[in-house]
């Protein structure tokens, strides 16, 4: 019999069960040690702007094609132990039918929504009869113009066959998931791979070595667990007959030697890449559900902040300068119009993980056609710093796999520390300034607030220079 301290088991828990088990457990005995931060309330916060968007979408749109139809909005199901509150069903009157609409905000299905409508499928089976299943989320393609459109807005993606075939497997992992809530100890229950991320890192990690299995790249949850099976748990342990890549083996000699490695002849010949004047330029974003300017589409980042350090020569003076934009209207085009003027057509801008930039950089294109060109020839030059440590070139001990700059710096330059700034996280930027345009503050605090972006973005691109330094220094 199932502990009822433990019940219902809802849709979250269950898909915390599929997450992992211990997360369940720790869920339900209240042993989750991560709060929600200010920037998952902003994604949730806009998770319930799209719901509204979605009701309103449903009942303009789809509930008048049903012919007499109606609307059952956010209704609670139970089934023995298991509960779930539907986003929205629809019931058709001439074969006494429903077609179940779950909402998301992101722009895609993904397998985890699958389990999510399944398990809600299991439930309502007790209940009415569910023709068809559907996952309404915003439309990707959609570029808003002028007005938001929503009867555009949203697109649904029919799952009926997907869900269906994951009855079986749903039917036990729910009961499995049920046992796991109700166990005493988690002691026997399957932990998560993944530290970093991990909501109750003291119940599924709790001997977690300084440098583990966990911190090499791109290991598989094949090879870790594999690791896991042969009691391997440190680094410094994984044995030669363990097939990993160069860059992985690379890292794991790290944890072995507690050396550095310098691939000198490598360094060099990148560092020969980048021309004077160099510009080491970061963007700070924030992401919208729904989107708020002309020319955005859902779920797209809004660059609202630059910084911008330059050096005409090796040993020349450094200057910087910065763009924050909180006025009104789309971000990206003050800030455009300010850095086409300071970067010139000639140097290497230089960035940590080009991904990131250059993807803004084509987004703004589309948003703001008229900077197309000088965003296009901005990626012409764009070179990516973090590929020295990401490709191997430069190793230490005490990046334990990550070449995250938030892990790097310290290490390289430990007199450099986000740790004392009052914004120190890409996530608090994004909150931060969504909370100065959008947020009910009084202007001392916006000023207080904007002061704190400045240093965050600042702090970027003044690492990327010591970084820089660092590594022609390796070189002379």
């Amino acid at each position: 019999m199932a502990n009822k301290s433990v019940l219902p088991i809802t849709k979250s828990d269950f898909l915390l069960y599929c997450e992992a088990p211990r997360h369940l457990w720790a869920k339900k005995n209240g042993k989750i040690e991560k709060s929600l931060s200010d920037f998952d309330q902003l994604l949730i916060d806009q998770g319930y702007q799209v719901e509204t968007l979605a009701r309103y979408y449903l009942e303009q749109d789809v509930v008048p094609q049903a012919r007499g139809g109606t609307l059952q909005w956010q209704a609670t199901y139970s089934d023995g132990p298991y509960e779930a509150r539907v986003d929205a069903l629809l019931h058709k009157p001439d074969s006494n039918a429903y077609d179940l609409y779950e909402v998301k905000s992101s722009t895609g299905v993904d397998k985890e929504d699958i389990y999510d409508v399944g398990f809600q499928a299991l439930i309502l089976n007790h209940h009415i009869t569910v023709d068809h299943f559907y996952l309404l989320h915003p439309n990707k393609e959609y570029i808003r113009n002028g007005e938001l459109e929503v009867s555009q807005l949203f697109i649904a993606d029919e799952i009926t066959d997907k869900v269906n075939a994951l009855n079986p497997e749903i039917a036990i992992l729910r009961q499995a998931a049920l046992q796991a809530a109700g166990t005493k100890k988690p002691d026997d229950l399957a932990h998560c791979l993944s530290p970093n991320e991990c909501p109750c890192l003291g119940i599924c990690h709790p001997d977690l070595p300084d440098f583990s299995i966990y911190d090499i790249p791109r290991l598989s949850r094949v090879k870790k667990q594999q690791l896991l099976d042969a009691g391997i748990l440190f680094a410094k342990d994984i044995p030669a007959s363990i097939d990993l890549n160069e860059k992985q083996w690379l890292v794991v000699e790290r944890a072995k030697t507690n050396t550095e490695h310098i691939d000198r002849i490598s360094l060099k010949t990148e560092m020969e890449k980048i021309q004077f004047p160099v510009y080491f330029l970061d963007y700070e974003t924030c992401i919208s559900a729904i989107p708020l300017y002309q020319g955005y589409h859902p779920q797209q980042q809004i660059v609202f902040q630059y910084s911008l350090h330059k050096l005409e020569k090796m040993d020349g003076e450094l200057t910087h300068t910065e763009h924050l934009s909180l006025a009104p209207g789309d971000p990206c085009l003050p800030l455009l119009e300010q850095l086409r003027a300071e970067v010139g057509e000639t140097g290497t801008i230089i960035v940590w993980n080009k991904a990131f930039e250059m993807t803004m950089n084509r987004e703004m294109a589309l948003v703001q056609p008229q900077y197309a060109a000088f965003l296009g020839q901005l990626n012409d030059r764009i070179y990516d710093l973090g590929e020295l440590v990401n490709r191997g070139y430069y190793l230490h001990p005490g990046f334990k796999g990550s070449w995250s700059i938030k892990n790097v710096l310290p290490v390289m330059k430990p007199e450099l520390s986000y740790q004392e700034l009052a914004v120190n996280k890409g996530d608090q930027a994004s909150i931060t300034w969504w909370s100065i345009c959008f947020g009910n503050l009084e202007q001392q605090e916006k000023l207080r607030l904007s002061e704190a972006l400045r240093r965050y973005c600042e702090l970027d691109t003044l690492a990327m220079v010591e970084l820089f330094k660092v590594f022609r220094d390796f070189i002379k």
